[in-house]
Formats: structure tokens, sequence, C-alpha cells
């Protein structure tokens, strides 16, 4: 190890600097890797030779694993930048980031396009939603609901009279009941009634036809004079024979009503027959 002195303090040999400064390991100690260690032809430092002379203390040196444990403290210095290399790296930093920032977007804007969303939403919930004070809880819909007064102005689903299921426009111009059908074309039905076994009865067609399933009376309370049933000189199909005087004929029957007479009066009867308001 070389003892490194400094001038003064006890010492016969004049240095630069007064007392001991520190004791520097040796090249073997101290270097690392592959680094090498130069000195001056001159250096302002004592031999190990001359490091024992004129009463130096051993206390004022540092101890080989003191320096080694300073040492090992220490940065390797390929291990860390210079500080030119620092400056270069942050100057090139700095213009890179001068470079890249047109991609960034500033404070400024980021807040104006906060304040441009916020109104929006606002905007969009003040359109398409109510606020609380504009709606009612499900407790106050409950008590409003329990209040109601149903009065003749409603069509009972259930009624318990006549008056409940009445619909009577009064002196308005109005028809007091109009029924819409389906714009469904699979729908034909208008409307279709039922017993209370739920056995159809009737029901009104799209096209207009009318079926009735059971016993059908028209006319019932018309004047005698009136025709109780005008299908605009449309045919009525399935009339059976009739059996009562007043029953309608169907045309089957009164073909051969006509040829049994016709037949009757070739045979020679006497019988007097009116045929089509002729007598025969």
């Amino acid at each position: 190890m070389a003892n490194v002195f400094g001038g003064g303090g006890g010492s016969s040999v004049p240095c630069n600097d007064g007392g001991i400064s520190k004791v520097l390991p040796t090249s073997s100690e101290a270097l690392r890797g592959g680094q090498s260690q130069t000195f001056t032809s001159a250096p302002n430092v004592y031999s190990k030779t001359q490091s024992t002379i004129g009463g130096a203390d051993l206390q004022d040196f540092y101890t080989k694993t003191e320096i080694r444990k300073f040492l090992r403290i220490k940065a390797d210095i390929s291990s860390v930048y210079t500080k030119l290399e620092v400056d270069d790296a942050l100057a090139a930093l700095e213009g890179q980031i001068g470079t890249s920032l047109t991609s960034f977007i500033t404070e400024s804007e980021v807040d104006g396009k906060i304040s441009v969303s916020y109104n929006s939403l606002l905007s969009y919930l003040a359109q398409n939603y109510y606020n609380k004070t504009q709606t009612y809880s499900k407790g106050e819909v409950n008590s409003l609901v329990a209040s109601i007064s149903v009065g003749s102005g409603f069509v009972m689903k259930q009624p318990a009279t006549t008056a409940d299921n009445t619909i009577s426009p009064g002196a308005n111009e109005a028809v007091p009941l109009t029924l819409v059908a389906s714009t469904d074309s699979d729908i034909t039905t208008i409307q279709h009634w039922v017993d209370n076994q739920s056995n159809s009865v009737g029901r009104v067609r799209t096209s207009g036809r009318v079926e009735f399933y059971g016993h059908m009376v028209l006319g019932q309370n018309i004047e005698t004079w009136r025709p109780a049933l005008d299908t605009n000189q449309r045919r009525i199909s399935g009339v059976a024979d009739p059996i009562h005087l007043l029953d309608a004929v169907n045309k089957k029957y009164m073909e051969d009503y006509i040829i049994d007479v016709v037949d009757n009066i070739q045979q020679g009867e006497t019988d007097i027959y009116d045929v089509d308001c002729l007598t025969y």
C-alpha cells in the first residue's frame, strides 16, 4: 500500500498541504477490470520508505479494509455517464420532445373538449330523461292508484252491471265504438264473439264477412213492411228445404216441385196448381 502524506505536522519533509492527507491503495487493490493507473514523474507523495520517517502516527492513516469499504460505495466509471454525456443526452431528448409534441393535446384543448362533452351530455339528458323531481316514486304511484275512483266514464273489464260496459257518446258526434283491423295480413278477424265456455258464436272478418255459429234472428224490431235482410242483389246460399209455411225455398226444392207438378199435369190429374202466379 502506498502511503500519502501532507507537509507539516511533525514531518521534516515540506509539502504543499498541511498535515497527513490519506493513504491511497496500491494499483492492484484499487483498479478493476482492464483499468490502468499512471503517475506523474514527480508526484507530491512520499515513498513507502520515506513514510516511516519523522514521528508519523499510524492512526493518521486509512487501513486497507477502510479504503476497500470506501471504494465499494463508489460507482465504476464504466457504468456512469460523464457530465458532458448527460448534457448531450438531455439536449437530444429536448429535441425529440419538441418534435413529438405536435401529436399531443394541450391542457386547454382537453378542458375545451371536456366542456363540450359535458354540455352535450346535459342537453341529451334534458331531452330524454326526467329529473327526479318530475317523476313519482313507487310509493307515490301506489298511493295515487289506490285513491282512484272509477266513475261512469270507464268501461270495466269485469263489469258488475250493464252500465259498466256501456259506451254512450251522448250528444257528441261520435260513433260509440269503432274497431280497426290489424295491419297484419295474417289476422283476418276484426271482432270475435265467444260464450261463457269460450265457444265461438260469431265473428266479423276483415273481408266484411259476418259469421254466426248458432241461431240468428234479423229484423225482429223493424216495421213489418221493411225487409229484415237485404243482400243487395247477392245470393243467399245453403238454404235448407222448407218445413214451415213461411220458410224460404231453395232453387233445387223449387225445381223439383215444378217438375212434379208438370209430370202430374201430363198424367191427367185434375188438381189445380198455382206455379209462379200461373194456374195449372
